[in-house]
């Protein structure tokens, strides 16, 4: 039982660390994008405007690509998140 929950730990960090990763990734690109578009002159309200529509492009884009993926990781997890409550609930 300490063993399945130490690996249910495990996944847990791995996917929240995944998580932090690509958020890291997204804000420097964010960044680097203002960067260049200030150093064009483009107004920060018409940045922020262009920034929310790549923002969507890009997460309807990574649904599309990954939709099947997504869809199975959040049942995977769903999963492991029920069998970490219920089992201790369950006589042996």
């Amino acid at each position: 039982m300490d063993q399945f929950n130490q690996t249910i730990n495990s996944l847990l960090a791995l996917l929240i660390r995944l998580g932090d990763l690509i958020v890291t990734g997204l804000k420097e690109g964010e960044v680097w994008l203002r960067g260049q578009l200030a150093a064009l002159g483009v107004p920060s309200e018409l940045q922020t405007v262009i920034m929310l529509a790549l923002a969507a492009l890009l997460v309807l884009g990574v649904v599309r690509m990954f939709g099947g993926l997504i869809r199975l990781l959040v049942v995977l997890i769903l999963l492991l998140v029920a069998a970490r409550v219920l089992l201790p609930v369950l006589p042996h």
